[in-house]
């Protein structure tokens, strides 16, 4: 199988750990530098005491303090650079707390493969 590689920084948030750690240690295996909070409030402050650029944040949908689309908004204002993935085990109609995510969102459905993942990962990171 070939699986897409990369060399980027992924900041990779999830309030699921058994996931959050078989991806992190996946997409560590496939080059990228891995990140990992368990919720929104994590992942606000691993972001503002790592130094380093994040090329990519992959953030749950649904999650109890603080949901990804609005973790991904927070985060994007002080990192514009910073692309977003979604993943969400989620129908589409009930992804975001307004309904669904705005256009133009890469969602990503649970359950995914890692092959299925790396290669969206890849498509956004290469994205203009």
């Amino acid at each position: 199988m070939d699986y897409h590689r990369g060399t980027e920084t992924i900041l990779l948030v999830d309030d699921e750990e058994s996931l959050r750690v078989v991806v992190v240690d996946l997409l560590g295996q496939l080059g990228y530098r891995m990140l990992s909070a368990a919720n929104g409030a994590e992942a606000l402050q691993i972001a503002h005491q790592y130094p380093a650029k994040i090329d990519l944040l992959v953030t749950d949908v649904v999650m109890g303090d603080l949901p990804g689309p609005e973790l991904a908004q927070q985060l994007t204002h002080s990192r514009p650079d910073m692309k977003v993935v979604f993943i969400s085990g989620f129908a589409d109609g009930s992804l975001a707390p307004g309904g669904v995510l705005t256009p133009g969102t890469v969602l990503v459905q649970k359950p995914f493969t890692i092959k299925m993942l790396s290669a969206r990962i890849r498509q956004v990171l290469e994205a203009a």
